[in-house]
Order: C-alpha cells, then structure tokens, then sequence
C-alpha cells in the first residue's frame, strides 16, 4: 500500500495527531503526518523537542506491525534506527554516524535526529506502531538548553530540500520495518544496530545509581535493554532512563538523559 502523506503547517504533536485519529476507530496505517512546527514536540519520556520553524523534518509514520510478537517490539526501533543511518549515509561520512540507544541518530558526539516510537499491542503480537522523528536538516542556531545538537547544513554547509529528503526517509523506513518478517532480515539488522552503536566496547564514564561510573557496552537483550559491564566485570542491565550518558563534549553535572 503506498504511504498517504499529510502536512500541516503547526500541529501539537505528529504522533498525537495519529493516536487520537487511532483513538477515535480510524485506520492509520501507512499514514504520513509531517510538520513545518509542532508546538508540543515530544522525546522520549518527557523530553521536549525543539526545532525552527521549516529548517527541519517532523514527521510520525504509522505502520501495521501485527507480524512482530509484543517481546520483539525493540526490533521496530533497531530497524528504523538503521535506516536512517543508512539515508543519512547519502548526504554525510558513514564512519560518524551512530545510533545512541535505544534510538537516538548521532553525528559524532552530537545528536542529529531522536525518535519517539508508540506500539499498541494486541494480545501477544503487536498492532500499529506510530514512529516520531525529529531530524535537524537546515537549522543553525539551537537553545543553549540543549546540550549537543547538530544538523546536517552544520555538517556539510548545504542547504536540503526537505520534501525529498522525507519521501527517501519514509520509503526506507517502511522497507526496514516491512523486512522485519523475516527472520534473516531481523538478524542482519541486530547486526547493522550493533554495528552502527555508539560507544559499543568503548569505555565511557555514566551516571549509574546516583553515582558515575567507568563502564563498556556489550550489547543489548531482546527486549532493548542495554547490557554494561564494570571494571571489576559485573555485569549490569538497563532499561531507558536507568543511567545517563556523559556526552565528551559536556562537563559532568551537565550530563544527557538516555
């Protein structure tokens, strides 16, 4: 089924719009909301997403997702993770694109896109899923509030014409999701994932516990929780919002919620 797309110059909320249209009985799938601003953009948890009005991408998929079983649910943010990486790819070096877990796109140490991933569940498979990205394009200033952002005009210095910039995210994103049936599909995209993490195997300080701690990543379980080890070799298991990454770029006490 081809994708409908639908803009809208202001709206709250992308991934609102779609869940109160779900809300209220109508089909969603393979709906494409997109925004020049949304006056109640949302991260994960209770982050705020903060974008110039028109310099950027805002936009929610809704993809029929009943083929996934509810415990495979992260698979969803792993093969969209790995398809924007792979877009984004086109326009900027590969070598410094990373996926920050559980589904935010870097650019070395600074953050490029965030993602916001809704899934209803029915029984024990899964239902629609509304995908939420926020991708910085042509933006140049960010609030000083938001610790290391970027966008690919500050990469590169060139201007991106978003429409087409969207109809390529979107294909590739459907394409990602849609492989998901398959079981080699699934495990060459864990393999991309892990791949493409950041700071996978690498030292890094994070605040754990109310305490910073020197800790390695060594993967991730089927249900999207990060796997870290100590110094001493213990090993540890978190959920998103268990411990905080300290971006290099930002002093401790300045550190940037998972």
């Amino acid at each position: 089924m081809a994708l409908k797309i639908l803009h809208f110059d202001e709206i709250n909320s992308t991934n609102v719009w779609l869940y109160d249209k779900m809300a209220g009985q109508n089909d969603i799938a393979d709906t494409v909301v997109v925004a020049d601003h949304q006056t109640a953009g949302r991260g994960m948890d209770k982050n705020r997403w903060e974008s110039e009005k028109g310099k950027n991408l805002l936009f929610s998929i809704a993809l029929n997702v009943n083929y996934i079983e509810a415990e495979n649910q992260f698979k969803i943010s792993q093969a969209v993770s790995v398809a924007i990486v792979e877009t984004l790819s086109q326009f900027i070096d590969n070598q410094k694109l990373f996926i920050k877990w559980p589904n935010d796109i870097y650019f070395g140490d600074k953050k490029l896109a965030g993602m916001l991933i809704q899934n209803t569940i029915e029984g024990r498979m899964m239902g629609v899923s509304i995908i939420g990205i926020g991708l910085n394009v042509n933006q140049l200033q960010f609030s000083k509030d938001i610790p290391n952002p970027i966008s690919l005009k500050m990469i590169t210095g060139g201007e991106y014409d978003l429409k087409k910039l969207l109809n390529l995210l979107i294909v590739n994103i459907k394409d990602a999701v849609e492989n998901l049936r398959y079981e080699e599909k699934c495990e060459e995209t864990n393999r991309k994932y892990i791949s493409k993490s950041y700071r996978y195997q690498k030292w890094a300080d994070y605040f754990y516990q109310n305490e910073v701690k020197s800790l390695i990543i060594t993967g991730f379980d089927k249900y999207g929780r990060l796997l870290l080890r100590d110094k001493e070799g213990a090993e540890i298991v978190c959920d998103v919002k268990e411990l905080q990454f300290f971006p290099p770029s930002c002093p401790l006490g300045s550190e940037e919620d998972v």
